[in-house]
Protein backbone atom coordinates (compact mmCIF):
# COMPACT_ATOMS: atom_id res chain seq x y z
CA UNK A 1 0.00 0.00 0.00
CA UNK A 2 1.63 3.86 -0.66
CA UNK A 3 2.83 5.36 2.27
CA UNK A 4 1.56 8.17 4.07
CA UNK A 5 2.24 11.53 2.43
CA UNK A 6 4.25 13.48 4.71
CA UNK A 7 3.10 17.27 4.55
CA UNK A 8 5.94 17.78 6.54
CA UNK A 9 8.50 17.65 4.13
CA UNK A 10 8.82 21.21 3.52
CA UNK A 11 10.14 20.44 0.14
CA UNK A 12 8.71 22.92 -3.01
CA UNK A 13 5.33 21.51 -4.56
CA UNK A 14 6.07 20.28 -8.66
CA UNK A 15 2.85 21.50 -9.55
CA UNK A 16 0.73 24.44 -7.27
CA UNK A 17 -3.02 24.83 -8.56
CA UNK A 18 -4.42 27.86 -7.45
CA UNK A 19 -7.69 29.16 -6.94
CA UNK A 20 -8.70 27.70 -10.28
CA UNK A 21 -11.94 28.32 -11.66
CA UNK A 22 -13.38 27.33 -15.23
CA UNK A 23 -16.87 28.35 -16.61
CA UNK A 24 -19.36 27.00 -19.33
CA UNK A 25 -22.50 28.26 -20.82
CA UNK A 26 -24.99 25.80 -20.79
CA UNK A 27 -28.69 25.63 -22.30
CA UNK A 28 -31.63 24.04 -21.05
CA UNK A 29 -35.16 23.55 -21.44
CA UNK A 30 -37.01 22.62 -25.09
CA UNK A 31 -39.49 25.62 -25.27
CA UNK A 32 -38.35 28.12 -23.31
CA UNK A 33 -34.52 27.46 -23.24
CA UNK A 34 -31.95 29.37 -20.61
CA UNK A 35 -29.35 29.81 -20.43
CA UNK A 36 -27.25 28.80 -17.34
CA UNK A 37 -23.53 29.25 -16.37
CA UNK A 38 -21.86 26.34 -15.25
CA UNK A 39 -19.07 26.09 -12.66
CA UNK A 40 -17.09 23.26 -13.94
CA UNK A 41 -13.96 23.81 -11.76
CA UNK A 42 -14.99 26.70 -9.02
CA UNK A 43 -11.23 28.26 -7.37
CA UNK A 44 -9.62 24.64 -7.02
CA UNK A 45 -6.30 24.58 -5.13
CA UNK A 46 -3.94 21.98 -4.89
CA UNK A 47 -0.51 20.99 -5.00
CA UNK A 48 0.97 18.15 -5.65
CA UNK A 49 5.54 17.32 -4.84
CA UNK A 50 7.81 14.89 -6.87
CA UNK A 51 7.10 10.86 -6.45
CA UNK A 52 3.53 11.90 -5.29
CA UNK A 53 0.76 9.97 -6.14
CA UNK A 54 -2.56 11.98 -5.52
CA UNK A 55 -6.41 10.98 -6.79
CA UNK A 56 -8.77 13.40 -7.41
CA UNK A 57 -12.35 11.79 -6.96
CA UNK A 58 -15.58 12.59 -8.19
CA UNK A 59 -18.79 11.36 -9.89
CA UNK A 60 -19.18 12.12 -13.89
CA UNK A 61 -19.89 15.88 -13.98
CA UNK A 62 -17.72 16.89 -10.91
CA UNK A 63 -15.48 18.77 -12.60
CA UNK A 64 -12.04 16.52 -12.44
CA UNK A 65 -11.57 15.73 -16.16
CA UNK A 66 -12.01 19.84 -16.34
CA UNK A 67 -9.02 20.27 -13.88
CA UNK A 68 -6.85 17.43 -15.30
CA UNK A 69 -7.45 19.24 -18.97
CA UNK A 70 -6.47 22.51 -17.39
CA UNK A 71 -3.49 21.24 -15.70
CA UNK A 72 -2.26 19.75 -19.78
CA UNK A 73 -3.43 23.33 -20.83
CA UNK A 74 -5.90 21.69 -22.83
CA UNK A 75 -8.79 24.18 -21.63
CA UNK A 76 -8.63 28.04 -20.79
CA UNK A 77 -9.06 29.16 -17.41
CA UNK A 78 -11.56 31.45 -16.02
CA UNK A 79 -9.38 32.48 -13.38
CA UNK A 80 -6.63 31.68 -11.37
CA UNK A 81 -3.14 29.97 -11.90
CA UNK A 82 -1.33 26.56 -12.53
CA UNK A 83 2.56 26.72 -11.75
CA UNK A 84 5.08 23.46 -13.07
CA UNK A 85 8.15 24.32 -10.86
CA UNK A 86 7.18 27.46 -9.85
CA UNK A 87 6.55 28.64 -13.70
CA UNK A 88 2.98 29.61 -14.76
CA UNK A 89 1.77 26.94 -16.92
CA UNK A 90 -1.92 28.92 -18.34
CA UNK A 91 -1.23 30.90 -21.78
CA UNK A 92 1.10 29.04 -22.51
CA UNK A 93 1.50 28.45 -26.23
CA UNK A 94 3.67 26.63 -28.74
CA UNK A 95 6.89 25.92 -28.34
CA UNK A 96 6.54 26.76 -24.99
CA UNK A 97 3.40 24.72 -24.07
CA UNK A 98 5.66 21.49 -26.39
CA UNK A 99 8.64 22.53 -24.00
CA UNK A 100 6.02 21.95 -21.26
CA UNK A 101 4.24 18.86 -22.44
CA UNK A 102 8.21 17.55 -22.09
CA UNK A 103 7.54 16.82 -18.72
CA UNK A 104 3.84 16.72 -17.83
CA UNK A 105 1.87 13.73 -19.89
CA UNK A 106 -1.51 12.46 -20.10
CA UNK A 107 -3.33 9.05 -19.85
CA UNK A 108 -6.60 8.81 -21.57
CA UNK A 109 -9.42 7.30 -20.36
CA UNK A 110 -10.47 5.34 -23.63
CA UNK A 111 -7.07 3.60 -24.94
CA UNK A 112 -9.08 3.08 -28.48
CA UNK A 113 -10.40 6.56 -29.01
CA UNK A 114 -7.21 8.47 -27.76
CA UNK A 115 -5.39 5.79 -30.80
CA UNK A 116 -4.38 6.76 -34.55
CA UNK A 117 -6.53 4.08 -36.09
CA UNK A 118 -4.67 4.56 -39.19
CA UNK A 119 -0.99 4.07 -37.31
CA UNK A 120 1.05 0.98 -36.27
CA UNK A 121 1.85 0.99 -32.98
CA UNK A 122 5.79 2.02 -33.68
CA UNK A 123 4.38 5.39 -35.55
CA UNK A 124 2.56 6.38 -32.92
CA UNK A 125 4.97 5.85 -30.02
CA UNK A 126 7.76 7.11 -32.61
CA UNK A 127 5.79 10.88 -33.19
CA UNK A 128 5.42 11.39 -29.79
CA UNK A 129 9.39 10.62 -29.63
CA UNK A 130 10.00 12.82 -32.54
CA UNK A 131 7.58 15.49 -31.66
CA UNK A 132 8.53 16.48 -28.14
CA UNK A 133 12.32 15.29 -27.45
CA UNK A 134 13.60 16.47 -31.04
CA UNK A 135 15.12 13.56 -32.12
CA UNK A 136 15.82 12.48 -35.30
CA UNK A 137 17.88 9.04 -35.37
CA UNK A 138 15.37 6.55 -36.83
CA UNK A 139 17.83 3.80 -34.62
CA UNK A 140 17.41 5.35 -31.58
CA UNK A 141 13.86 5.92 -31.97
CA UNK A 142 12.93 2.19 -32.64
CA UNK A 143 15.27 1.41 -30.24
CA UNK A 144 13.30 3.55 -27.50
CA UNK A 145 10.17 2.44 -29.00
CA UNK A 146 11.01 -1.12 -28.29
CA UNK A 147 12.54 -0.49 -24.65
CA UNK A 148 9.30 1.79 -23.83
CA UNK A 149 6.82 -1.55 -25.59
CA UNK A 150 8.99 -3.79 -22.98
CA UNK A 151 8.57 -1.62 -19.72
CA UNK A 152 4.73 -2.02 -20.51
CA UNK A 153 5.45 -6.09 -20.64
CA UNK A 154 3.96 -6.35 -24.24
CA UNK A 155 6.39 -8.19 -26.89
CA UNK A 156 7.49 -5.69 -29.61
CA UNK A 157 8.05 -8.24 -31.91
CA UNK A 158 3.82 -8.95 -31.38
CA UNK A 159 2.90 -5.85 -31.19
CA UNK A 160 5.18 -2.86 -32.97
CA UNK A 161 3.17 -3.04 -36.51
CA UNK A 162 0.08 -3.94 -35.56
CA UNK A 163 -2.82 -1.06 -35.55
CA UNK A 164 -4.91 -0.42 -32.39
CA UNK A 165 -7.95 -2.37 -33.89
CA UNK A 166 -5.92 -5.77 -33.56
CA UNK A 167 -4.82 -5.34 -29.95
CA UNK A 168 -6.82 -6.01 -26.64
CA UNK A 169 -8.35 -3.20 -24.55
CA UNK A 170 -5.04 -3.77 -21.89
CA UNK A 171 -3.04 -3.93 -24.46
CA UNK A 172 -4.12 -0.44 -25.87
CA UNK A 173 -3.95 1.28 -22.64
CA UNK A 174 -0.84 0.33 -22.43
CA UNK A 175 0.75 1.17 -25.32
CA UNK A 176 -0.90 4.67 -24.28
CA UNK A 177 0.78 4.69 -21.33
CA UNK A 178 4.27 3.90 -23.06
CA UNK A 179 3.05 7.14 -25.68
CA UNK A 180 2.66 9.18 -22.59
CA UNK A 181 6.13 8.17 -21.14
CA UNK A 182 7.89 8.54 -24.48
CA UNK A 183 9.42 12.17 -23.48
CA UNK A 184 10.19 10.98 -19.64
CA UNK A 185 7.77 12.98 -18.14
CA UNK A 186 8.03 13.73 -14.33
CA UNK A 187 3.79 14.20 -13.72
CA UNK A 188 1.61 11.89 -15.28
CA UNK A 189 -1.94 12.82 -15.65
CA UNK A 190 -4.13 9.43 -15.69
CA UNK A 191 -7.80 10.18 -16.65
CA UNK A 192 -9.68 7.23 -15.73
CA UNK A 193 -6.66 5.20 -16.99
CA UNK A 194 -8.89 1.67 -16.30
CA UNK A 195 -12.67 2.54 -16.73
CA UNK A 196 -12.98 1.07 -20.06
CA UNK A 197 -11.36 -2.18 -19.12
CA UNK A 198 -12.39 -5.63 -17.37
CA UNK A 199 -12.13 -6.27 -13.65
CA UNK A 200 -8.85 -8.38 -14.66
CA UNK A 201 -6.97 -5.47 -16.68
CA UNK A 202 -8.17 -3.10 -14.69
CA UNK A 203 -6.04 -4.44 -11.60
CA UNK A 204 -2.63 -5.27 -13.94
CA UNK A 205 -2.88 -1.46 -15.07
CA UNK A 206 -3.01 -0.57 -11.33
CA UNK A 207 0.09 -2.81 -10.94
CA UNK A 208 1.77 -1.26 -13.94
CA UNK A 209 1.15 2.35 -13.15
CA UNK A 210 2.65 1.96 -8.97
CA UNK A 211 5.80 0.14 -10.48
CA UNK A 212 6.42 2.93 -13.69
CA UNK A 213 5.89 5.50 -10.49
CA UNK A 214 8.53 3.70 -8.39
CA UNK A 215 10.88 2.90 -10.91
CA UNK A 216 10.30 6.28 -12.84
CA UNK A 217 10.07 8.82 -9.67
CA UNK A 218 6.81 9.84 -11.92
CA UNK A 219 4.24 12.22 -9.47
CA UNK A 220 0.76 10.92 -10.68
CA UNK A 221 -2.27 12.93 -10.54
CA UNK A 222 -4.61 9.49 -10.97
CA UNK A 223 -8.44 10.80 -11.71
CA UNK A 224 -11.42 8.50 -11.32
CA UNK A 225 -14.73 8.01 -9.68
CA UNK A 226 -13.56 4.91 -7.92
CA UNK A 227 -12.17 5.11 -4.10
CA UNK A 228 -11.20 1.50 -4.55
CA UNK A 229 -8.49 2.59 -6.69
CA UNK A 230 -8.01 5.54 -5.38
CA UNK A 231 -6.90 3.37 -2.18
CA UNK A 232 -4.23 1.29 -3.66
CA UNK A 233 -3.05 3.92 -5.92
CA UNK A 234 -2.32 7.43 -3.94
CA UNK A 235 -1.22 8.98 -0.77
CA UNK A 236 -3.68 11.55 -1.10
CA UNK A 237 -7.39 12.15 -1.86
CA UNK A 238 -8.83 15.23 -3.52
CA UNK A 239 -12.91 14.67 -3.31
CA UNK A 240 -14.66 17.19 -6.21
CA UNK A 241 -17.91 17.60 -5.88
CA UNK A 242 -19.75 20.27 -8.94
CA UNK A 243 -16.45 21.84 -9.21
CA UNK A 244 -15.10 22.49 -5.89
CA UNK A 245 -12.94 20.59 -3.23
CA UNK A 246 -15.36 19.31 -0.84
CA UNK A 247 -12.58 17.20 1.38
CA UNK A 248 -8.70 16.89 1.12
CA UNK A 249 -6.50 14.45 3.26
CA UNK A 250 -4.08 11.87 3.53
CA UNK A 251 -6.07 8.43 1.45
CA UNK A 252 -6.59 6.26 4.62
CA UNK A 253 -7.79 8.89 6.84
CA UNK A 254 -10.34 10.08 4.46
CA UNK A 255 -11.33 6.42 3.38
CA UNK A 256 -11.33 5.38 7.73
CA UNK A 257 -12.63 8.72 9.00
CA UNK A 258 -14.61 11.04 6.65
CA UNK A 259 -14.86 14.33 7.26
CA UNK A 260 -17.66 15.42 3.96
CA UNK A 261 -21.28 13.41 3.49
CA UNK A 262 -20.80 13.21 0.87
CA UNK A 263 -17.20 10.98 0.67
CA UNK A 264 -19.68 8.87 3.34
CA UNK A 265 -22.20 8.50 0.76
CA UNK A 266 -19.71 7.17 -2.09
CA UNK A 267 -18.05 5.13 0.71
CA UNK A 268 -20.92 3.03 0.90
CA UNK A 269 -21.63 2.88 -2.40
CA UNK A 270 -18.51 1.69 -3.79
CA UNK A 271 -17.10 -1.77 -3.86
CA UNK A 272 -13.52 -2.89 -0.98
CA UNK A 273 -10.41 -3.17 -2.42
CA UNK A 274 -8.52 -5.91 -0.38
CA UNK A 275 -4.72 -5.54 0.30
CA UNK A 276 -4.18 -8.33 -2.30
CA UNK A 277 -5.88 -5.83 -4.96
CA UNK A 278 -9.01 -8.22 -4.95
CA UNK A 279 -12.21 -6.77 -4.92
CA UNK A 280 -15.14 -7.92 -3.20
CA UNK A 281 -18.63 -6.78 -3.61
CA UNK A 282 -20.01 -4.66 -1.20
CA UNK A 283 -23.98 -3.97 -0.91
CA UNK A 284 -24.85 0.01 -0.08
CA UNK A 285 -26.78 2.94 -0.95
CA UNK A 286 -27.23 3.80 -4.20
CA UNK A 287 -26.08 7.13 -5.21
CA UNK A 288 -28.94 9.69 -5.67
CA UNK A 289 -28.32 11.92 -9.16
CA UNK A 290 -25.54 14.92 -8.98
CA UNK A 291 -28.26 16.56 -11.08
CA UNK A 292 -30.19 17.07 -7.80
CA UNK A 293 -27.61 19.65 -6.53
CA UNK A 294 -27.16 21.81 -10.13
CA UNK A 295 -29.88 24.20 -9.48
CA UNK A 296 -28.61 25.03 -6.00
CA UNK A 297 -27.91 28.84 -6.02
CA UNK A 298 -27.04 29.23 -2.59
CA UNK A 299 -26.08 27.64 0.44
CA UNK A 300 -24.11 24.00 0.21
CA UNK A 301 -24.51 22.21 -3.15
CA UNK A 302 -24.48 18.97 -1.53
CA UNK A 303 -27.51 19.94 0.36
CA UNK A 304 -30.34 18.24 -1.38
CA UNK A 305 -28.72 14.90 -1.09
CA UNK A 306 -27.32 15.17 2.80
CA UNK A 307 -29.13 13.51 5.38
CA UNK A 308 -27.36 15.88 7.85
CA UNK A 309 -28.44 19.11 6.43
CA UNK A 310 -28.97 21.96 8.86
CA UNK A 311 -30.57 25.71 8.18
CA UNK A 312 -27.16 26.96 7.89
CA UNK A 313 -26.23 24.81 4.83
CA UNK A 314 -29.17 26.15 3.21
CA UNK A 315 -27.58 29.65 3.66
CA UNK A 316 -23.91 29.30 3.73
CA UNK A 317 -21.93 27.60 1.36
CA UNK A 318 -19.13 26.04 3.30
CA UNK A 319 -15.24 26.97 2.91
CA UNK A 320 -12.91 23.94 2.80
CA UNK A 321 -10.72 24.08 6.04
CA UNK A 322 -9.45 21.83 8.47
CA UNK A 323 -11.64 19.95 10.88
CA UNK A 324 -8.95 17.42 11.52
CA UNK A 325 -5.06 17.46 11.62
CA UNK A 326 -3.78 17.55 7.87
CA UNK A 327 -8.17 16.99 6.89
CA UNK A 328 -10.09 19.41 5.48
CA UNK A 329 -13.53 19.07 4.36
CA UNK A 330 -16.22 21.75 3.44
CA UNK A 331 -18.45 20.95 5.48
CA UNK A 332 -20.98 22.85 8.10
CA UNK A 333 -21.56 19.25 10.19
CA UNK A 334 -18.62 17.45 9.25
CA UNK A 335 -18.28 13.56 10.63
CA UNK A 336 -15.61 11.93 12.65
CA UNK A 337 -14.79 14.54 14.35
CA UNK A 338 -13.50 14.48 17.75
Amino acid sequence: MPTPYDAGTGSNPLLSVNDLSVTFRKSRGSIRRTQLTIKAADRVTFEIRESEIVSLVGESGSGKTTVARSVMGLQAASQGSIRYRGAEVLGRKGSSLRDYWREVQMIYQDPFESLDPGRSVQTIISTSIRNLTGERDNDAIRRKVITLLEEMELDPADVLNKYPHQLSGGQRQRVNIARALASDPKLILADEPITMLDAAQKMNILRLLRRLQSKRRLSILLVTHDLASARVMSQRILVMYLGRLVEVGATETVMSRPHHPYVELILQSTPRLRRNYEVQAEGGRALSSIEQSEDVTKGCAFQPRCRYSTSICQTTEPELTEKSSGHSAACHNPLNVS
